[in-house]
C-alpha cells in the first residue's frame, strides 16, 4: 500500500483501481443488492428535494404593513452574496470533501454514498421548511417600501395597508420582498457547511483526544464562512436580524439532523466517528465474523470498499477467526486468541476461545 503523508492522504494504488473496475463475480452481486437496499432512500430524497422547490414557487402570504414603518423603509441594494452561492456551498463543499476522501485516503464508495445521501436529506428538508416558513409568514423585508414603490404617503386612518398600494410592476420582485423570514442565505449555508464541519471533523478524527490545533481549525472555518454569508443579509438590507437568527439555527439543526442520519456522533470518543453505519448489504466474511465472533464490527463495512493490503489482510483475519472458532483444537488445555481487526487498525475486539478440555467432569 501506498505510503501515506500528512493528514494520512495517499494517492490510490493500481490495486484500488483495479478492485474497483474488476470485482469479483459476488461482489457484483452484492452491489445490484446495494442498490436496491438503497433505492427507498434515494426516492424520498428525490421527493424531498422535489417538494422544496414546489413550494418555493408558491407566492407568500400577504401581510398589512404600515408606511411609517420604519424597520422597512431602507433602500434597495444587490444582494453582497449572490442568490446562487450558498446553494453552490452548501452542496458543493461536502461532495467535495467526500470526494477528496474518496480519492486521497480512504478508497471507500460508502462513505462517499452516505455523504450524498445526508447532504441531499438535509437540503431538501432545509429548502422545504425554509420555504413553506417564508410563504406562512410573509414579513417584508427591511427594503419592502423601496421595492413596493406605493401609491399613497401616508396610511389611511385608523388601518394599515396591503399590498394593493403597490406600484411595482414586477410581481415577483414585490412578493420576494414579502419572504424574509427566515433568511434562505443563512439556512442554506449554515445547513451546508454544518454539515461540511461535521464531516471533515470527523473523518480528520477530531474525537481522537489528542489535542491537535488544525482539527478544531477544520472544524471552525465553515460555521466562519456561513456566519459570513448571514450577516450579510443585514448589511445589504435583505433581512431582518430575526431573520438571519432563525435562519442559521434552522440550518444548524437540520444540516446535523441530516450528518447523523448516516454518520455517528464526532465527539464521542468509544466510536470510530471517521466511518458511516454498516451498509445494509454486508460482505460474506464481515457477516460472518459478526455472527460468529459475537462481535459487533465498528462502523464503515462499506459496499464498494476498493481493495487494499490492509482490506485485505482484515478479510484475511476475519477468515481465520471464524475457522479458529468452528475447529478448535484436539489437545492442550491454552486458550486460543482470535483478533478481529479492521480497517486502520483502529479497534478490536479480543477474543477468548476455550479449546475442548481432556478433563473429565
Amino acid at each position: 500500500m501506498a505510503e501515506q503523508g500528512w493528514l494520512g492522504l495517499s494517492l490510490p494504488t493500481k490495486s484500488d483501481i483495479r478492485h474497483l473496475l474488476h470485482p469479483s463475480k459476488d461482489e457484483k452481486h452484492r452491489r445490484k443488492m446495494l442498490i436496491v437496499a438503497y433505492i427507498p432512500d434515494w426516492i424520498i430524497l428525490i421527493l424531498v428535494n422535489l417538494a422544496g422547490g414546489l413550494f418555493g414557487m408558491l407566492g407568500p402570504r400577504h401581510r398589512e404593513f404600515s408606511l411609517s414603518d420604519t424597520s422597512i423603509q431602507y433602500s434597495h441594494h444587490r444582494s453582497y452574496v449572490p442568490d446562487f452561492v450558498p446553494p453552490l456551498v452548501a452542496y458543493a463543499s461536502p461532495i467535495l470533501s467526500a470526494l477528496l476522501f474518496l480519492i486521497f485516503r480512504r478508497r471507500n464508495w460508502h462513505d462517499f454514498h452516505c455523504a450524498f445521501l445526508g447532504i441531499f436529506m438535509a437540503m431538501g428538508l432545509n429548502n422545504t421548511a425554509t420555504n413553506i416558513l417564508k410563504n406562512a409568514v410573509g414579513r417584508p423585508r427591511p427594503d419592502f417600501i423601496a421595492r413596493c414603490q406605493p401609491s399613497i404617503s401616508h396610511n389611511p386612518p385608523l388601518r394599515l395597508v396591503d399590498y394593493r398600494v403597490c406600484t411595482q410592476p414586477d410581481l415577483s420582485f414585490l412578493h420576494e420582498g414579502m419572504r424574509s423570514f427566515p433568511s434562505g442565505h443563512a439556512s442554506l449555508s449554515f445547513c451546508g457547511l454544518t454539515f461540511t464541519s461535521l464531516y471533515l471533523s470527523s473523518h480528520f478524527r477530531y474525537n481522537d483526544q489528542r489535542g491537535h490545533a488544525y482539527k478544531t481549525i477544520i472544524f471552525y472555518v465553515p460555521f466562519f464562512c456561513a456566519t459570513l454569508i448571514a450577516v450579510s443579509r443585514t448589511a445589504d438590507y435583505h433581512h431582518h436580524w430575526q431573520d438571519v437568527l432563525a435562519g442559521s439555527l434552522l440550518g444548524i439543526f437540520v444540516g446535523w439532523f441530516g450528518y447523523r442520519s448516516y454518520f455517528p456522533p464526532i465527539f464521542d470518543s468509544s466510536v470510530q466517528s471517521d466511518r458511516p453505519y454498516p451498509s445494509r448489504i454486508l460482505e460474506f466474511q464481515d457477516a460472518v465474523a459478526r455472527r460468529q465472533c459475537d462481535h459487533v464490527l465498528p462502523v464503515d463495512e462499506d459496499p464498494l470498499q476498493v481493495g487494499s493490503p490492509a482490506a485485505f489482510a482484515d478479510s484475511a483475519q476475519h477468515a481465520h477467526c471464524s475457522s479458529s472458532m468452528a475447529s478448535p483444537a484436539s489437545h492442550g488445555t491454552a486458550t486460543s486468541r482470535c483478533r478481529c481487526s479492521h480497517l486502520d487498525r483502529i479497534s478490536s475486539v479480543a477474543i477468548d476461545i476455550p479449546e475442548n478440555s481432556t478433563e473429565s467432569k
